[in-house]
């Protein structure tokens, strides 16, 4: 070989080697791509089969040969994202998601995760939107989003109100078992704000489980003269209520019709803010 085929042959070679390696890789992300959807395939289908799959039924769920899922299964088990029953002839999702349950959850803020939910709500129907918390027995306001209205309703971040006699109090305690609503009913105290307002028991208790089946609560005027609103809860990881949210304005923009309208896109909002949170309803 001369010198110079010698040459033009390394030359080709160079400007081969670029492109091969590109391929090389591009291949390699491609396997690597389907490996991590492949294994959080595997843990879609182990969530919903809490007494475990073997190798096998998991492999033709996925659709790879069983050496496959094996090699996946036990990469995800040396990381303890699976784990195998007694009998080693199954798997099941494994401890690793109580760590991530628990970090997910200490690293959760409802108001961080809602309030640009609010915001578009409040873009959608052009009133006032609460999100409050549940603390004992009261309804404490923890954020709040105003439309450009002329027509502002006095509230505010911190500020308390009671059960009974508002939507978002309402839409929380339709979820009391009946220890809590014994509890609730033994120390608080239905006071009449107007004369909308519920004060009997047997009343309260009959509207609760309207608002229970109907999945969200009206505020007809009950707190406030000339004010209403609509309520929706939201529902946290242990599947309780705690917080809810409200949309609310003067009875005169609120009638019926447009209470009507909210509802539907209230309770999408909340359902929204419940998997933000990790609800899994």
């Amino acid at each position: 070989m001369t010198p110079f085929s010698y040459s033009i042959i390394v030359g080709l070679k160079l400007k081969e080697t670029p492109f091969r390696n590109k391929e090389r890789s591009q291949v390699g992300d491609n396997q690597l791509v389907q490996a991590v959807d492949r294994a959080l395939e595997i843990i879609d289908i182990l969530k919903e089969h809490p007494k475990g799959l073997g190798v096998t039924e998991i492999a033709n769920r996925i659709g790879v040969v069983k050496s496959t899922a094996h090699r996946l299964l036990s990469s995800l088990e040396s990381k303890h994202y699976v784990r195998r029953t007694v009998d080693q002839q199954r798997y099941r999702l494994g401890l690793k998601f109580l760590e991530i349950k628990s970090y997910v959850i200490d690293t959760t803020d409802i108001v961080e995760e809602a309030h640009p939910l609010l915001e578009e709500l409040v873009e959608k129907v052009g009133e006032i939107t609460h999100l409050v918390l549940l603390d004992g027995f009261e309804m404490v306001y923890i954020d709040k989003v105003e439309p450009n209205q002329t027509i502002r309703i006095f509230s505010r971040t911190g500020k308390r109100a009671p059960i009974h006699c508002t939507g978002v109090g309402k839409a929380i305690a339709a979820h009391f078992n009946e220890a809590q609503l014994k509890k609730y009913f033994h120390q608080a105290e239905l006071e009449g704000y107007t004369p909308h307002t519920f004060t009997s028991e047997e009343a309260f208790r009959e509207e609760l489980s309207q608002i229970k089946q109907l999945g969200y609560a009206l505020d007809n005027e009950e707190h406030e003269l000339g004010i209403r609103c609509v309520a929706a809860p939201i529902w946290n990881h242990e599947g309780k209520v705690e917080n809810a949210i409200s949309v609310t304005g003067p009875i005169d923009r609120m009638s019926d019709e447009k209470i009507e309208e909210l509802k539907p896109i209230l309770i999408h909002t909340a359902n929204l803010i419940s998997k933000a949170i990790g609800a899994f309803r």
